[in-house]
């Protein structure tokens, strides 16, 4: 017969039978087994178990060492104890503390998620003394840490008769102990209504409410329970605490490589849009050609547009508050930054252009050529523009993205066979020009990012 573990009662018990005695042992919780012994062993002999009040105090001081401590118990019967009385008149045998470590990367990784605006709180059956030990060790709590960080599970009070101290204390707390998986359920509920994106992270049966009700469930995938892993929408694999921040920031680039790729096709295009406009209405050669835009589309907007989504993400992404929810891919600041980017490629173009139309009084054939290889070079200079405005120009996650570099060199190639492959050249209207004249295509690309990037600075 077995009374099997339970996260309220915080104790378990077994009968064995031993000749023609039933022997109950029991294990769990101090405060769970104490209330059940009215007697204790002392020197192999049986007494009433008085001094109970020092035992507590003994507790405390293993669990402020950082230890986990379970309390042992057992009693004999003659008969097969009924389940119901099996855990009444326990005889007190003593106590045993052990050490659980935390894993040494894990003070570093609180340490990121700080930094990341991330907060971590600590959910745990374990003794308030032990979790706070525990929590100090990982870097969680100060070792001068206020009292009120530390909540314990019996102090807890009814989460529907909350009042705003309570809800204020709850909602600042750093370790939770002793507590049970209601009380987990209902601080989750507590800090989502306040506006929390909740991940949580369990491997038992007793976590599986809390995993589902949590906005992102995360479960251990070695020692995890089944049920855990069901329930989860993350399975760890390694049962490693730092693998969370490698998906948090894995998550945080690949939003922003989209949020890149996005504005760079944008501003690309809108570009090609504004330039063949404009020149039409101040009745200047047509900077770009059917077939031309078809081949940008297809070749220079692509390759570095994918080039973006495989990027690592900021050099400091870690040292950002998370975004809001709610916060759309393209935000009013990125659209600013589309139509700027658009307007500075476009007066490259338009540039070369009325240049070429007005001072070099060069052939109508001559002068698309031109604007159409600046803008090929204009829209490939386009993704050093993506980078935010605090990082270095030279150093930053697209020009330490090996991809950008192949990418660029992938499109320049195949642009230089385009125009020196007769069949393409002719399909696209390419005709040869002079050194000089692809110095200034250069030129005039280049201006382009330097104006993108002075106004940007500005």
């Amino acid at each position: 017969m077995e009374v099997a573990f339970d996260a309220d009662r915080k104790m378990m018990a077994t009968v064995n039978q031993h000749q023609n005695t039933f022997n109950i042992y029991a294990k769990g919780a101090f405060e769970s087994i104490v209330k059940c012994c009215d007697t204790m062993l002392k020197n192999s002999k049986t007494e009433n178990f008085k001094n109970k009040a020092a035992w507590i105090q003994k507790v405390d001081n293993l669990a402020i060492q950082g230890l986990r401590v379970l309390a042992f118990a057992y009693k004999e019967s003659k008969t097969i104890p009924e389940y119901e009385n099996m855990l009444q008149q326990l005889t007190f045998i003593g106590l045993v503390g052990f050490i659980d470590p935390a894993r040494e990367d894990v003070k570093e990784t609180i340490a990121t998620y700080k930094s990341a605006g991330i907060s971590v709180v600590m959910m745990t059956g374990d003794h308030p003394g032990t979790a706070k030990k525990i929590a100090q060790e990982i870097g969680l709590l100060g070792l001068d840490a206020p009292i009120d960080k530390v909540v314990a599970g019996k102090d807890i009070p009814d989460m529907e008769n909350l009042n705003e101290t309570d809800k204020y204390k709850l909602l600042n707390a750093v370790v939770f102990a002793r507590v049970t998986p209601k009380q987990k359920l209902d601080l989750i509920a507590l800090f989502q209504q306040n506006n929390n994106i909740v991940g949580m992270l369990g491997d038992g049966i007793n976590d599986v409410p809390a995993l589902k009700k949590a906005d992102i469930g995360i479960a251990m995938g070695i020692r995890g329970t089944e049920a855990a892993r069901e329930t989860a929408d993350v399975i760890l694999k390694d049962d490693k605490f730092t693998s969370i921040e490698l998906a948090i920031k894995q998550g945080r680039a690949i939003f922003e490589n989209i949020r890149q790729f996005v504005v760079y096709l944008l501003s690309s295009n809108l570009a090609e849009i504004i330039s063949v406009g404009v020149a039409a209405l101040l009745a200047l050669p047509s900077p770009l050609l059917p077939l031309q835009i078809l081949f940008l589309n297809l070749i220079t907007d692509i390759f570095p547009a994918l080039a973006l989504g495989l990027g690592k993400g900021e050099i400091d992404i870690m040292d950002k508050p998370p975004r809001k929810p709610d916060e759309p891919i393209m935000t009013l600041k990125l659209w600013k930054a589309t139509i700027i980017y658009g307007l500075c490629i476009t007066a490259g173009v338009l540039g070369i252009t009325a240049y070429a139309h007005f001072v070099l009084k060069s052939t109508p054939n001559e002068i698309n050529n031109m604007a159409f290889f600046t803008l090929v070079f204009a829209q490939l200079l386009n993704v050093f523009n993506m980078p935010k405005r605090h990082l270095s120009f030279f150093k930053n996650e697209v020009t330490l993205n090996p991809f950008i570099w192949y990418a660029i060199a992938l499109s320049l190639f195949i642009t230089a066979a385009a125009y020196f492959i007769p069949p393409i050249a002719k399909a696209l209207y390419l005709i040869p020009l002079t050194a000089d004249k692809f110095g200034l295509v250069i030129l005039f690309g280049f201006a382009s990012l330097a104006l993108s990037q002075i106004i940007k600075r500005l």
